[in-house]
């Protein structure tokens, strides 16, 4: 098993109507050609590729060492976005790839970092070349969506908590008073808006996980 230690991203440098009625796999089985037959290598030298509906699509398997940066293949996983022909490495990320590619990219890093380690490096191919791909600054990119290291972080789900301390301290000091009728109801009453707080709590969870604030 390799040792993985970063993820590379990459461009095909295609245009963004390039091969129309093909489909997204048909699209890497002509990449994994010009890898083949014109550079004879034994595979396509990435390990994923995003095609511009934000499909995720598999190239070399990740066991295999890959064929996308010179002199450092051995311990990276490579993955190109379909896009970028004409682009420049300056560029801005919707410059020349789809909000359906970004999103996929970024729920990619993230299971890679899941599985590989929080503290596998993200870059560019243009580190490691004189290249303008992927055409977009990484880690700028990935910058301008901050993220939280815990849900604890997250203000929303430290207010739901808050509410629900605050409320069950009230619930308590309004039982005692009542007779033993009216507490009954008072406590079915509660246990109704529990449930109904840890649902909205769940779905602020859910949003939380999604990058939502």
């Amino acid at each position: 098993m390799r040792k993985i230690t970063e993820l590379i991203v990459h461009c095909t440098a295609t245009p963004p109507n390039f091969m129309p009625n093909a489909t997204p796999a048909q699209r890497v089985d002509e990449v994994r050609r010009w890898h083949v037959e014109d550079n004879g290598w034994s595979d396509i030298g990435y390990h994923y590729l995003i095609d511009r509906g934000g499909q995720l699509l598999n190239g070399r398997p990740i066991s295999n060492a890959g064929a996308h940066v010179k002199g450092h293949n051995s311990d990276t996983i490579g993955i190109s976005l379909f896009g970028g022909k004409g682009g420049t490495k300056d560029q801005a990320f919707e410059d020349n790839f789809t909000p359906e590619q970004g999103e996929t990219l970024r729920k990619l890093i993230g299971r890679l970092q899941s599985e590989y380690g929080l503290d596998l490096t993200i870059s560019g191919h243009q580190e490691y070349a004189n290249k303008a791909c992927p055409c977009f600054d990484v880690r700028r990119w990935l910058n301008n969506r901050p993220v939280r290291t815990s849900a604890v972080q997250s203000t929303t789900l430290q207010a739901s908590a808050t509410a629900a301390v605050s409320g069950a301290t009230g619930v308590a000091t309004a039982v005692s008073a009542l007779d033993g009728t009216a507490q009954i109801v008072v406590v079915v009453a509660a246990c109704v808006g529990a449930f109904a707080l840890l649902y909205i709590m769940q779905e602020r969870i859910r949003k939380w996980g999604q990058g939502d604030r």
